[in-house]
Order: structure tokens, then C-alpha cells, then sequence
């Protein structure tokens, strides 16, 4: 296993938003629809768990495309597993990696292909501020339309 990257954040964040792949991802759009939030970004951490080898070159452009703007990590930590191609993944392994990872007060397991609406980060905020007690479930809508395909960056308004 290898930290291919980490943002060491300066305040421990509200949210820890853990993102998975086994090299099958061929959009990375996740990662802008994460960094486009209603809230601060220093709120919430962006994590990337890749459970082969693979080394995207979009998150890697989209970290220097960062750093040469200014603006905060698409990712705050890039861990790549290194497991062999041979091996099946297995999605537990990863969810044990993000948590201990995680420095956020409340962990989500998204899907890393999907498509996320501006408040995303700040309803589950809202959610935990009022009954830090729950366990939030968050439901997936899908759709065959080739409009709405998230590679295409739909409005979800």
C-alpha cells in the first residue's frame, strides 16, 4: 500500500468522504462535483482509494492543476493498495483503509462514478447537527438517459 498523496489539512474537518475504485473508473468527475460544495472546503476531506495498481493520470493532473491555481487538492489523500491483478477486490478491505484514514467527525462511502448536487456535503452536516445519534442512508437514483450521464457534468437542479 502506498499514500501517493496527502494534504496535511490544518484543521480536523467535519465530514470524511471516502471514494473507491478497483481500476475501473474512466471518469474522475466525482472529484468536481466534491470540490464545487456550499460549504467550505476545509470542512470535509476527499479520499481516494485505489485498490489495484492503477495510478490515475487525471487525479494527477488535477492535483497540479491545483497546486499551480491555488486551489485546495482535488483529493486530500490518494492511496493506492497495490493488490495483485490477480486477486478480486474486495470493497471491505478498502472501507477498513478509509476509516482508519478518515479524520472527519462523521465518514461517507460514496460511489465514485456518481453525480453529486452542490449541497451534498452540507446535508449531511445538517443531518448529524441535528441528531448526532444516526446513522444517514443516502439513496441512489439512476437513470439511462445519455443526457444525464454524469461524464456529460448534468445540472441536477
Amino acid at each position: 500500500m502506498k499514500l501517493l498523496f496527502e494534504n496535511k489539512l490544518s484543521t480536523k474537518p467535519l465530514v470524511s468522504i471516502i471514494l473507491l475504485d478497483w481500476s475501473c473508473r474512466e471518469s474522475f468527475h466525482s472529484l468536481y462535483y466534491f470540490n464545487n460544495q456550499t460549504v467550505p472546503r476545509e470542512q470535509y476531506e476527499i479520499i481516494w482509494i485505489e485498490y489495484y495498481s492503477n495510478r490515475s493520470p487525471e487525479i494527477e493532473k488535477g492535483l497540479s492543476e491545483c497546486k499551480q491555481s491555488g486551489k485546495p487538492s482535488i483529493v486530500d489523500k490518494w492511496i493506492v493498495m497495490d493488490m495483485s491483478d490477480n486477486v478480486y477486490y474486495h470493497k471491505h478491505l478498502m472501507y477498513n483503509i478509509g476509516i482508519i484514514s478518515s479524520k472527519g467527525e462523521v465518514v461517507t462511502f460514496c460511489d465514485s462514478d456518481a453525480i453529486f448536487g452542490t449541497t451534498f456535503v452540507e446535508s449531511i452536516i445538517k443531518a448529524f447537527e441535528k441528531d448526532r445519534n444516526i446513522i444517514l442512508h443516502m439513496d441512489e437514483v439512476r437513470n439511462t438517459d445519455r443526457r444525464f450521464y454524469p461524464f456529460n457534468y448534468p445540472s441536477i437542479e
